[in-house]
């Protein structure tokens, strides 16, 4: 598994994680003034992004994010996921494009749902 994949997989667990253990957790994986975006949101730091995250927690209980393939070069890669339910099957899939500070974290994330 690459580094990158990782990065992915690690950012991925931050949407079900434990509240208090997901601010650490995120930093980790991205920079404090990350921006992030997808259809519903657009914010601009780890607290904010944070605080997305529970949201989504709230909404989907039991709900958490596999990522299933990541592309990579430079200084961007581009994640292909599934959202799963509490029982693992399907809810959503999408794709996630983000660049990469350089030291490795995220620093800019775009989502992107796929239509059913």
């Amino acid at each position: 598994m690459s580094d990158t994949q990782r990065l992915w997989n690690d950012y991925a667990a931050c949407w079900s994680a434990d509240p208090a253990d997901r601010i650490t957790a995120l930093g980790a994986v991205a920079v404090d003034e990350v921006a992030y975006r997808d259809p519903g949101t657009e914010v601009g730091n780890l607290t904010e992004l944070a605080a997305y995250m529970a949201g989504f927690a709230g909404a989907f209980p039991g709900h958490r994010f596999r990522i299933d393939e990541v592309l990579e070069h430079h200084d961007r890669s581009l994640a292909r996921w599934t959202q799963l339910d509490g029982q693992d099957e399907a809810a959503s899939t999408g794709i996630s494009a983000a660049r990469h500070h350089e030291d490795g974290r995220l620093t800019d994330i775009t989502g992107f749902f796929l239509p059913a």
